[in-house]
């Protein structure tokens, strides 16, 4: 980016003592004597000191100089030099106050300044690009919600590009052929913001045919893409509008502008608006992959529902009415062994064991038909589905105590999808039966819980023998084996985390953790 001294005076004296102060600060010098005629002379984009002689009281010329050439900054040269003028310009933010005559020495030493200031915010700038682009990738690393993607890119954007206007549009297929949707933005009006962006006579789409940024740091006025601009967005005094690409495919364009009058973007600006399109677009590009992911996961988890719901019908119609009806007749038999006066103590013995195993085969039929299809999930959800789960169990099974522990902060009603519920259910109602089977245990205690309200933590723990992880997993073909895998992939189809931790002789311990993030508010209404 070139710098230089321009001095809008139209005293030889003032500007002879700024030629000699640039050339030992080794910086071109321009003279002029309009504010015309610098954007004639100047090189279009640069950027450096501007001296200007004040010849009237009216401040209203020195700000609109400053509007015009919002590169420079302008050192005000006064020949009724007072305190109070000093005060009103100094108040305007203009870059120093000096009288007429200027001296060599007066403007050289200004020039040092200047070019320390200049230095200074340089480095400032590179240090925000530096942490801009370290916010954006933890940030874009941070979630694969899409629309929060979108927001917080347009968030960060605004922030490092002090941009009045920010756009993310995305290519969508429709009818009439690809189309560009704003899916977020910062600044735009109303009917900017609803309007499908054809690839036709529109920058963006120009940017999209083409494959290349289209970088206006002066604005669309005397470009070629002057008839481009949008009545809907406005005036555009400085434009960035850069394709977001992965492996040569456009995902769709990120538009930076600024209003007339304001510093209008620079050369290195526009170098690291590519390099955030960079990331934007991986990102962009991992957040689909990711819903695509989920999408399928919900048609398993839809598919799986469909099979429950379907074999639980078929048990409650079919097996359990059967067990029901043989336990019935087993007691009409007692009742009619009885009647006929017929003793045998064998036969009795025989009559008994079928009523007692009929009657167990219909709690086991029921207690299946209760984990196929917990009507209690859709009803009260899954804190008091797990809490009707252990009295269930603890009714016929003596030997063992169950503990259900829910914390304080836990809604009764957790605002989940249904799918995620069950999910959440069957893992937990594996975990227990398995300890009821293998552990050996004296307690059993299921613990609910929230932690930071972002997770939400079910521990399934017993007391019992325990057993040897390595060991465990090279028993491929053992059931227990097998209910662990079907915890972890259930945890898996619903994004958790499942940890099993045991030790001969120490217990076990199943902890599963749900991100809330996806499913907030945590509490339904």
């Amino acid at each position: 980016m070139e710098t230089c001294v321009v001095f809008l005076s139209t005293y030889p004296e003032d500007q002879l003592a700024g030629q000699e102060a640039a050339l030992m600060a080794n910086m071109p010098f321009y003279a002029v004597e309009s504010g015309d005629e610098i954007g004639e002379t100047v090189p279009a984009l640069a950027r450096g000191l501007l001296f200007y002689l004040w010849a009237h009281d009216d401040i209203t010329a020195l700000t609109e100089l400053r509007t015009r050439f919002p590169g420079f900054d302008i050192v005000v040269l006064d020949p009724t030099p007072s305190i109070e003028r000093a005060r009103t310009v100094m108040r305007q933010g203009f870059f120093d106050y000096l009288s007429h005559p200027l001296t060599r020495d007066e403007a050289l030493v200004a020039l040092e300044r200047w070019r320390q200031h200049f230095e200074m915010r340089e480095e400032r700038e590179q240090l925000s690009e530096i942490l801009s682009l370290m916010e954006l990738g933890r940030t874009i690393t941070s979630t694969l919600n899409s629309q929060r993607l979108y927001e917080q890119t347009i968030t960060i954007v605004q922030r490092t590009f002090f941009a009045d206007t920010v756009s993310l549009m995305l290519l969508e297929e429709q009818p009439d052929g690809p189309h560009l949707i704003i899916v977020a933005q910062h600044g735009l009006p109303p009917a900017a913001v609803a309007a499908e962006v054809p690839l036709t006579n529109s920058i963006a789409g120009e940017v999209v045919r083409k494959g290349k940024p289209l970088i206006l740091l002066g604005g669309l006025e005397g470009t070629p893409y002057e008839h481009l601009a949008s009545d809907t967005i406005g005036r555009i005094g400085s434009a960035m509008s850069v394709p977001l690409k992965v492996r040569r495919r456009t995902l769709g364009v990120i538009n930076v502008n600024r209003r007339p009058g304001r510093t209008p973007y620079t050369e290195r600006e526009a170098q690291l608006l590519n390099v955030f399109a960079a990331q934007i677009a991986v990102a962009i590009q991992n957040a689909r992959l990711y819903e695509s992911v989920r999408q399928e996961r919900d048609r398993i988890l839809e598919a799986q529902e469909t099979v429950r719901r379907e074999l639980a019908r078929d048990l409650h119609d079919g097996l359990t009415q059967l067990l029901s009806a043989i336990t019935l007749s087993a007691e009409n038999i007692r009742l009619l062994v009885k009647q006929s006066g017929i003793q045998s103590e064998r036969l009795d013995v025989e009559i008994e064991y079928l009523r007692t195993t009929a009657r167990q085969a219909v709690r086991e039929a029921r207690s299946l038909l209760f984990g196929l299809r917990p009507l209690i999930l859709e009803t009260r959800g899954l804190v008091a589905a797990l809490d009707e789960f252990l009295q269930q169990i603890q009714m016929g099974d003596q030997d063992v105590t169950y503990h259900y522990i829910v914390a304080p902060d836990v809604p009764r009603r957790l605002n989940l999808p249904l799918p995620t519920v069950r999910e959440l259910f069957a893992i937990v109602q594996e975990a227990v039966n398995n300890a009821r089977k293998h552990a050996q245990a004296q307690n059993i205690r299921v613990h609910v819980s929230i932690h930071d309200e972002i997770t939400l933590d079910i521990l399934v723990e017993d007391d019992g023998v325990g057993f040897n992880m390595e060991s465990i997993h090279q028993q491929s073909g053992e059931r227990y084996h097998f209910g662990l895998m079907n915890m972890q992939e259930r945890a898996e189809l619903i994004d958790a985390r499942l940890l099993i931790d045991s030790r001969p002789g120490e217990g076990t311990r199943v902890h599963v953790q749900l991100p809330l993030q996806e499913y907030q508010p945590v509490h339904s209404s």
